[in-house]
């Protein structure tokens, strides 16, 4: 409604051919809403990739901890593998941050 405000507002101030005028809006509109659900399209890709990559590392840690629990147990119970599942956790929530900000954009 805004751009046809705009138009109209022009057109009369102007004068010229109403429309042609509002023909070039429509051009514009339908532009505008293909490339919204083209860039739509694309970031849902990339959600459900970063959804895949950040549900790796608790799905792996999980398996391993059931297949072979021996395998992770010091891991959970020592001091060091409580440092490296922190370490890990604050990366793994950065990685998520940052892939947030590279997929929710205006257009």
């Amino acid at each position: 409604m805004r751009f046809f405000a705009i138009v109209l507002a022009i057109q009369s101030k102007t004068g010229g051919n109403l429309a042609e005028a509002l023909s070039n809006l429509s051009s514009v509109i339908r532009a505008r809403k293909m490339m919204r659900e083209k860039v739509s399209a694309l970031s849902g890709e990339a959600v459900a990739s970063a959804g895949i990559i950040g549900s790796l590392p608790p799905v792996v840690i999980l398996l391993i901890s059931l297949v072979s629990p021996a395998y992770m147990q010091p891991m959970f119970e020592t001091q060091k593998g409580h440092i490296m599942l922190g370490v890990g956790v604050g990366v793994m929530g950065l990685g998520i941050l940052v892939m947030r900000k590279m997929i929710n954009f205006k257009i």
